[in-house]
């Protein structure tokens, strides 16, 4: 490029250049006397370059600042994706609170930046598909450079009465980095049979490109399509690979077992009458809340307990065991006490009741509540 009238040659030819230079030549000694070698012509020389960078900045710059704005869309989107947010939001939600957000600022540099930034629905559609098939790769190419892997599945039924199959990995590298992710959620919508759930996760398994001889162990929820010693799901996997794998039951259903086998239903029942006294009336429930708040409890209403969200049966009754006494006294008011309101007051009762409150706020929060305050309590 030259510096003095700043165009580019195409070829870089030795003539060619010459012809160039000689073209200039004559203007530039004759108008500001630089003759070759003078220290004028090397000031000039310096000053153009300076000019030429200084120019050269003002796109580097911008182009800088496209590249933030294109950085916070892609932001914003994996925002509205991680809250489960509608797309349109980015439009008609966010980039209004910015627009908003500038102009109070007062400074139209910052306002002129925010109508930049690319937020509409297909947009924010498309950073999320480029997300989403960025972090799929990264997770593919974790995977593949695992050195020996293990796998857990658990089917469930969505709200839609669908089996899905959850599929998660536990991998380890050679610096024994150790990883777990989600790799699959298969949904089936026929029978859920071993053979079938075999099926899905040898489809997961071959979409990933893992090699089937780093598998080391499966863990399972214990359903009988999982663990049987014929058609289980397991037993499908050893003998398509030929060789024995080490079989584990999952944790959480270990720890749901655990508080089934028990025996401590005649704890769990009346409590749960108790709460459905209260909760299943809104009148009572109204009036439950408003005596909590007049005698300014810790908590200002029960929760409900189901038997299918199991893993709130320490929450329950961890709240049930602060607000005993206020719920004796409530339904004793009411008349409405269970048929085993002589429970509420056995010594041995509370004992009971203390222990299951201790081991399942253990096994569901992983944290072990205090017994010497409850049996003081007692």
């Amino acid at each position: 490029m030259c510096i003095v009238c700043e165009s580019t040659l195409s070829e870089n030819r030795r003539h060619d250049l010459s012809r160039h230079y000689k073209k200039h030549q004559v203007e530039v000694e004759e108008k500001q006397k630089l003759m070759p070698g003078s220290e004028l012509r090397k000031e000039y020389v310096v000053k153009k370059k300076e000019d030429m960078k200084k120019r050269r900045n003002l796109f580097v710059k911008r182009s800088c600042e496209s590249l933030a704005m294109l950085e916070a869309s892609y932001e914003i989107a994996f925002v509205l994706a991680k809250k489960h947010m509608p797309f349109s939001d980015g439009e008609y939600i966010v980039k209004p609170c910015l627009q908003k957000f500038a102009k109070c600022l007062g400074d139209k540099s910052i306002e002129r930046k925010v109508n930049e930034i690319a937020l509409s629905k297909q947009t924010i559609t498309r950073r999320i598909e480029e997300l989403s098939h960025d972090v799929f790769e990264q997770l593919k190419e974790r995977v593949h450079a695992c050195s020996f892997f293990s796998l857990a599945l658990d089917e469930s039924a969505d709200i839609c009465d669908v089996a899905q199959l959850s599929i998660f990995i536990r991998g380890i590298d050679d610096n024994f980095n150790i990883f777990e992710e989600l790799i699959g959620l298969e949904s089936l919508h026929g029978k859920t049979r071993g053979s079938d759930i075999f099926e899905k996760v040898k489809s997961c398994l071959e979409n990933q490109h893992l090699n089937f001889s780093k598998l080391l162990s499966v863990c399972t929820d214990g359903a009988p399509s999982m663990i049987g010693r014929v058609a289980g799901t397991v037993a499908l996997l050893e003998k398509f690979f030929g060789r024995p794998l080490l079989k584990y039951h999952c944790i959480i259903h270990q720890e749901s077992l655990c508080v089934t086998i028990l025996n401590l239903q005649h704890v769990m029942i009346p409590v749960v009458k108790c709460v459905n006294k209260i909760r299943a009336k809104g009148l009572n429930r109204r009036e439950f809340r408003e005596y909590c708040e007049v005698l300014d409890m810790e908590y200002g209403d029960l929760i409900l307990h189901c038997e299918v969200h199991w893993l709130s049966r320490g929450q329950v009754l961890k709240r049930f065991w602060k607000l005993k006494n206020i719920v004796h006294g409530f339904l004793e008011e009411k008349e409405e006490l269970p048929e085993e309101r002589i429970l509420l007051c056995n010594e041995k009762w509370m004992f009971d009741s203390t222990f299951l409150v201790d081991i399942t706020s253990h096994l569901n929060g992983g944290c072990l509540i205090d017994i010497t305050s409850h049996l003081n309590d007692v």
